[in-house]
């Protein structure tokens, strides 16, 4: 899955965005420094892209590349401007334009079923 197109997340938004547990993802903040997130006003962790991006690069270091959790250290401190996984930014998707183009092509059908009606197709 790419990561949505916005640049904060919510602690519960990462589980579906990396496939990674909560507890899984609290341990990597006290073991990798480079997932750093900060407290809103109302007290809530706050990740930054950066951070989702760390995560997903750590997932693949440990999961995917079968490193331990020193070997991981070391490979994110050696290459931190490394992409955590090459990936194309999901779309920005207008909703306002979608609904409008929804309510036209809405308005359209209902007139095409007006003259169908009218004109007894």
């Amino acid at each position: 899955m790419s990561i949505p197109n916005k640049s904060n997340f919510k602690f519960q938004e990462l589980t579906p965005i990396t496939g990674v547990k909560p507890y899984v993802i609290r341990y990597w903040e006290t073991e990798f420094p480079e997932i750093a997130p900060f407290d809103s006003e109302g007290g809530q962790k706050i990740y930054a892209r950066k951070d989702v991006e760390a995560i997903l690069r750590i997932k693949k270091l440990l999961f995917e590349e079968k490193l331990s959790i020193p070997e991981a250290k070391a490979r994110m401190q050696a290459a931190p401007e490394e992409a955590a996984v090459a990936q194309v930014p999901a779309p920005v998707v207008d909703t306002a334009a979608m609904e409008n183009v929804k309510n036209q092509i809405l308005k359209s059908l209902d007139f095409i079923r007006d003259i169908k009606f009218k004109r007894k197709w």
